[in-house]
């Protein structure tokens, strides 16, 4: 067999490298958007507590927008698969933890984003990219739910994602368990609760 070529380790090497600084940017942005706000982030300060130059981080990401964004994608859990139970109140349960559970990863960070999408145009677009993401993932979650019991009579689909949308907001997230010093557990379960109120009555 063949040796392989002389310039593969160093290629991947520098390709291990390269994505380990990445990722040590990613992660400093992460812990500071989500611990001082969007404004007070600066592309200084993120280089300098991943021990990169300000350089690098600004010709990786280009702009602080564009470097929230990675941080959010960074922190957003995997994908929630469709749930397979088929008891709708067990079901509502399981979807609403998954939910709880990315907002205990990125909300902090989508409330540095809301909180300075007012002045900044770039910003505005991921608070909005933001937005539309879980507008969808409310109304998925209730199509889901609604296909294992019969949504009550003059309820909606959009209305009661409208529902889904406000409880499980990263606003009221942030009221509830950090500021009320609400249990995540105490959280999601009344969450579920009130969410299945709407939908069934």
């Amino acid at each position: 067999m063949l040796d392989p070529p002389a310039t593969q380790r160093p290629i991947d090497t520098r390709r291990q490298r390269k994505q380990a600084n990445h990722d040590a940017m990613v992660d400093a942005a992460v812990a500071l958007f989500a611990s001082v706000g969007y404004t007070a982030t600066t592309m200084e300060a993120v280089a300098a507590r991943s021990g990169m130059s300000v350089q690098s981080v600004y010709f990786t990401f280009h702009s602080k927008a564009n470097l929230v964004q990675a941080a959010i994608d960074r922190a957003t859990p995997p994908p929630q698969t469709r749930t397979t139970e088929q008891d709708p109140d067990q079901a509502l349960t399981l979807l609403v933890d998954g939910v709880v559970r990315s907002l205990e990863a990125t909300g902090a960070l989508a409330m540095a984003v809301s909180a300075a999408a007012p002045g900044d145009a770039a910003v505005t677009q991921v608070r909005d990219g933001l937005d539309r993401r879980r507008a969808q993932a409310a109304l998925d979650l209730v199509h889901q739910l609604r296909g294992l019991r019969s949504l009550a009579r003059g309820v909606t689909a959009r209305r009661a994602a409208d529902v889904v949308y406000g409880l499980l907001s990263p606003q009221l997230h942030a009221l509830l368990v950090l500021e009320r010093g609400w249990t995540t557990k105490r959280y999601a379960a009344w969450s579920a609760d009130a969410i299945g109120r709407a939908l069934w009555g």
